[in-house]
């Protein structure tokens, strides 16, 4: 079944949004930064990571599946800083130990190069590192 329509695949992307948007809510109705911040779409990220690292057979799928993970996250991202940069209402998405003082200009561009090149692409490094202790570990205890 292609990743698309796995139903764990929509699950994440779909928790992803919904973290983002609830993230923005949060922030725009006005709860502290060190509230919001407990509403992380990278702790999504991260659980789907270790998922799909294990679930995925090739590199070429689990380079698929960093795209996956990181888009619903890059699209919620960059429309925040949007809403900032329209608005001038500050966001946790442009907080200053998030924005490591970029203007956000600065920052918004960077989220829109970075969730299109680096991103994806560590997050790629790290999925792989776990299918490959995974990988090793059961072959380790398959042997007895």
């Amino acid at each position: 079944m292609p990743l698309l329509q796995r139903p764990s695949m929509r699950g994440f992307i779909a928790a992803i949004f919904g973290v983002g948007v609830l993230r923005f809510i949060l922030t725009v109705a006005g709860f502290p930064n060190s509230t919001v911040k407990y509403v992380s779409m990278s702790a999504v990220i991260a659980a789907g990571a270790v998922y799909f690292a294990i679930r995925t057979k090739t590199h070429k799928e689990r380079l698929y599946v960093t795209y996956l993970l990181i888009l619903p996250y890059m699209i919620i991202e960059v429309l925040a800083l949007g809403y900032t940069w329209l608005t001038g209402q500050q966001t946790i998405f442009h907080a200053p130990e998030y924005s490591m003082g970029f203007s956000i200009m600065w920052h918004t561009l960077g989220h829109l190069v970075g969730g299109l090149t680096w991103e994806p692409l560590m997050l790629f490094v790290l999925m792989e590192v776990i299918w490959a202790v995974y990988a090793v570990g059961a072959h380790l205890f398959s042997r007895g």
